[in-house]
């Protein structure tokens, strides 16, 4: 999680909408083709059941927004209604300022990309790209020429004669991407397209997802339950629960700075440490935890005394084998070797479970069950939960 937000941070500054230039004008305004979406109170119910309770989310033209939640949460049913597949119960939704209510999916001219590829398993490669483009009525000669740049695009000129059954899974996904963007869309929308291919597969189309977003400029709205493709990809996250969006936010904003311990705990590890309050100057408050352990933390809350959790990403826990008056005391339970990063789970003595994530080291042994260790984390490195 941390490589990727480091890799996040290198590429935005944060805002809204993309990067900057130097003079601070949005880069992607001069680029993109996107449209604006308005998501405005919206409700969706299926008999007793909500699964949109009052919805509203504004994109930006050109933006790549991600909606991500677990199961159940509302996404794609948010996507759905945005697709128009399904009818809305309340609310409403507008495109570039316009109500799209009652206009059918097919003319609202959106790109579409499912879970599963929907190739027409009879056409080429060839053919299936150029299908929207035959229904919207493209001439010959333009036909053409824009399924041949879109199959560049998408590393697929070579395969532009077969058959998606010769084709492997990653390959059928950027046929499906290829369909959705031939006619250049105003907005794509995608539907965990990655969910189906393994890992490694997996991580390299998100780069390509989002250096075609960049290339295109066309505004993305994306639904997955995996964090690491909406950290990867995102300008902005929108994190659903129980039908509702809890928090909106960069994924800086999101992974360093969760509104919820809901967001806390879904997006990434984490560790949340129920403390009482010693005293609090400015945005930095001073913590006791159930040990005594005295520690600063970064906070927006309104809290001054009293309780209060605090995040501590695993990443971000300093270990030594020697003891510190400074650091917590704690007890190996289980150590994992992951190629460059140990998975530590430790435990203080109340009991407390601390998940702690290091960068191995070839002079440091692997800790083994029941080796005692000393824990801290400075201030910037935790959060208090609002």
């Amino acid at each position: 999680m941390a490589d990727i937000l480091a890799m996040r941070s290198a590429r935005r500054d944060g805002s809204v909408g993309g990067p900057r230039t130097e003079s601070g004008s949005d880069t992607r305004a001069a680029s993109a083709i996107g449209s604006s979406i308005t998501i405005r109170d919206v409700v969706k119910t299926y008999g007793a059941f909500t699964a949109a309770d009052h919805i509203s989310l504004d994109v930006e033209p050109g933006e790549f927004i991600t909606l991500l939640g677990p199961s159940g949460s509302g996404k794609t049913t948010l996507l759905n209604l945005v697709a128009g597949f399904q009818k809305l119960d309340g609310g409403e939704i507008l495109v570039d300022g316009k109500p799209v209510h009652n206009v059918p999916p097919h003319r609202r001219g959106f790109g579409m990309v499912f879970q599963s590829y929907a190739l027409f398993p009879n056409m080429t490669v060839t053919q299936n790209v150029a299908f929207p483009l035959r229904m919207a009525g493209a001439d010959r000669e333009t036909t053409e020429r824009r399924v041949a740049e879109t199959l560049d695009i998408m590393r697929l000129s070579e395969h532009a004669a077969k058959l998606p059954s010769q084709m492997s899974g990653g390959q059928q996904q950027r046929v499906a991407i290829a369909r959705a963007i031939v006619r250049r869309p105003k907005v794509v929308l995608m539907d965990e397209p990655l969910s189906a291919l393994d890992r490694r597969l997996r991580e390299s189309i998100q780069i390509e997802i989002r250096d075609l977003h960049q290339r295109l400029g066309s505004t993305i709205l994306f639904v997955t339950h995996d964090q690491g493709e909406a950290l990867t990809m995102s300008d902005r996250i929108a994190v659903l629960d129980a039908g509702k969006i809890v928090q909106v936010a960069t994924p800086v904003e999101i992974y360093r700075h969760p509104a919820t311990k809901f967001v806390a705990s879904f997006v990434g590890e984490s560790n949340l440490i129920d403390a009482e309050i010693v005293q609090k100057r400015g945005t930095t408050m001073t913590l006791k935890n159930q040990e005594g352990y005295v520690f600063s933390a970064e906070s927006r809350s309104s809290l001054d005394v009293g309780r209060a959790t605090v995040l501590v990403r695993p990443e971000r826990i300093s270990i030594s084998t020697t003891p510190n008056a400074s650091a917590l005391p704690v007890v190996v339970r289980s150590a994992i070797f992951l190629g460059e990063i140990l998975r530590i789970e430790a435990e203080t003595a109340s009991g407390e479970r601390l998940l702690i994530r290091c960068t191995d080291s070839a002079d440091r042994a692997l800790p083994a069950p029941g080796d005692k260790l000393y824990a801290s984390w400075r201030a910037e490195d935790c959060w208090v939960l609002p």
